[in-house]
């Protein structure tokens, strides 16, 4: 029964943070650092996870086909491994080890410090003034950080079959778009974007949720980065059983 209320009040967490009251001109404020926070400053580590899931991905596919295929078959099978599953998971997972786990940390210091108490006291509801801006900043950020990867991973790709297989970049990208799909393209930015929302609502609702000491944080920061991940794995099943 206390998982149950638990999921429960899990779920209900994020639409209580966007319906807090507050002056908006605060909110847009504090959303444009936590944009530049959780978007430019993960762009290095997405450019470094892009630039080897490029490699990987292009080498282990031509092993697969080689011989057997025609060679746009290489960019065609990259392409939709990329685009339907392999960006918007990574990248979201790259948001979960760098992102969810320092709001968990944050807020959660915040509470013990009893800074949100001080809040309340200032009658500045601290879902409004903490927790709305990242919720709306990871929202945004995710599915940019997911065209980002997706772009530099079949750059890449491109290249090094050029360079290594003898593969003419046009074919690669004949095999990419030939025949193209729209509802893939999309299908790609809508799970990312869901999985941004999940992400912050992770990080958010433990860190709300700390009770006790620094030892009680660490704790916190765990769950929220298991509960992240394992919400991205799940809603990646689910979306694609809805799209698919």
């Amino acid at each position: 029964m206390k998982i149950v209320t638990e999921i429960l009040n899990f779920i209900k967490f994020p639409f209580l943070v966007i319906w807090a009251p507050g002056k908006p001109k605060r909110t847009i404020e504090r959303f444009v650092d936590y944009l530049y926070e959780i978007g430019v400053e993960s762009l290095p580590l997405i450019f470094i996870s892009s630039v080897f899931l490029g490699l990987v991905i292009t080498i282990q596919t031509h092993y697969q086909i080689s011989g057997m295929l025609p060679k746009y078959f290489l960019g065609l099978t990259v392409g939709r491994m990329v685009m339907i599953e392999l960006a918007p998971v990574l990248s979201a997972l790259v948001i979960t080890g760098r992102t969810v786990s320092a709001m968990t940390a944050e807020i959660g210091s915040m509470k013990i410090a009893e800074q949100l108490d001080a809040l309340k006291i200032m009658k500045i509801d601290p879902k409004y003034f903490l927790a709305q801006p990242r919720l709306l900043a990871t929202i945004i950020a995710a599915p940019i950080l997911n065209g980002v990867m997706l772009f530099v991973t079949l750059m890449v790709g491109a290249i090094y079959a050029m360079l290594m297989y003898n593969t003419n970049i046009d074919v690669f990208f004949y095999g990419l778009t030939h025949p193209f799909v729209p509802r893939i393209f999309w299908v790609s930015f809508i799970k990312s974007t869901i999985f941004g929302f999940w992400c912050a609502t992770s990080g958010l609702y433990h860190g709300f949720m700390v009770e006790g000491g620094t030892r009680e944080v660490g704790k916190s920061v765990t769950k929220a980065v298991v509960t992240a991940t394992i919400l991205i794995l799940i809603l990646d099943f689910l979306v694609a059983l809805a799209s698919f």
